[in-house]
């Protein structure tokens, strides 16, 4: 079987993108969910393979050298693979990093879940600043594009080939910049944003493309759990684990499975108010901890310097967690400040260590 065909086959449809920043704590709640839910609305990799054709298809017309073959051993772009763990708890550090530059800040918010790494940028340009995320997928692993819009060649990374694609509509846009930079191994950039494009849109893109490089920092988290009780899913099957920082606070995601997931912020609210259309809502107290009961769904308590959840709402109801195991875990946790350096490397942060 050629290359090409090859990687064709193995195209997986895993991809879901981190929001912009945020505010509301509803928008962290809805955004969390539709993590938690990521892999159940995916399609059968049908899209991912149409579009990712045109990368192999260009490459050919092109001429552009394979990622499969010999690159510059001075390219200073990603050289090395990341191999996919076999859990949450056996990453330490990020397998890339993205150079800052006068056109590149980096952030600090990062998601990785069972395909890839994830960090985001802004980029700057003549038409004014872009959030940009980069995502580099575990060997085997690859990016799923959207069927529509336009596509083009273009050169990654110091001579990769890779395309870009972009999807204009009336009142939104979505730009994804896909590239091979080794054996099997695909990273993407990719921006979206509404009403009309930045004219720069694929200069920004290409500019974060040419910044990523090869090995990063300790993953660290702002909480750290002392025990999951049997009724709650166990860490060393999580499925994610994102932090989101802005203005000044943070906003962690860690999915335990498809169906569960424990959400942490420093904004010190409990959001104890009842979803859209129902109107069950209960107080209570727990070890000193004010906290709350949400639809049959969601549960939360506000401690010292963060507020706290579980969501649970789209399990089986046979299945759910019981609710003193929750409160548990949720008034057990240990909780950083603002400050990262007061956060916890990842497995320890899971209870591992």
């Amino acid at each position: 079987m050629n290359h090409e065909h090859d990687v064709l086959n193995r195209l997986v449809d895993y991809h879901h993108h981190i929001s912009a920043p945020h505010v509301p704590l509803a928008d962290d709640l809805h955004r969390g969910r539709l993590r938690v839910r990521r892999n159940r609305g995916l399609l059968a990799g049908g899209v991912a393979l149409a579009v990712l054709s045109v990368v192999a298809a260009v490459t050919l017309s092109t001429g552009q050298r394979s990622a499969d073959q010999p690159q510059p051993a001075d390219r200073p772009g990603l050289s090395t693979p990341l191999v996919a763990p076999k859990s949450l708890l056996d990453i330490r550090e990020l397998g890339f990093h993205v150079e800052p530059g006068p056109d590149v800040v980096v952030t600090d918010n990062i998601e990785i879940d069972q395909d890839r790494q994830v960090t985001d940028v802004k980029v700057h340009g003549d038409d004014g600043s872009t959030d940009v995320q980069v995502a580099v997928y575990y060997q085997g692993r690859s990016p799923q594009l959207p069927s529509t819009g336009t596509s083009e060649a273009v050169t990654v990374d110091g001579g990769a080939a890779g395309t870009y694609v972009e999807d204009s509509r009336p009142n939104e846009w979505a730009a994804h910049l896909v590239w091979q930079y080794a054996p099997d191994s695909w990273a993407e950039v990719f921006a979206r944003g509404e009403p009309a494009p930045p004219a720069d849109l694929r200069s920004k893109l290409l500019t974060a493309a040419k910044a990523v490089r090869s090995g990063g920092e300790t993953v660290r988290i702002p909480i750290r759990i002392a025990t999951l009780p049997a009724s709650l899913p166990s860490v060393t099957t999580a499925h994610s684990v994102s932090v989101t920082q802005f203005d000044g606070s943070w906003t962690l995601w860690l999915s335990l499975n498809d169906d569960i997931a424990l959400w942490a912020t420093s904004r010190t609210s409990t959001d104890c108010q009842a979803s859209a259309g129902s109107p069950h809502s209960e107080s209570f107290t727990y070890r000193g901890h004010s906290g709350c009961l949400v639809d049959g769904e969601r549960i939360g308590l506000r401690l010292d310097t963060a507020s706290v959840f579980f969501d649970y709402g789209a399990a089986d109801p046979r299945a759910r967690p019981s609710i003193r195991d929750m409160k548990q875990v949720l008034a057990d946790l240990t909780v950083g400040t603002t400050d990262p350096a007061t956060w916890f490397d990842l497995r320890t942060a899971l209870g591992a260590e």
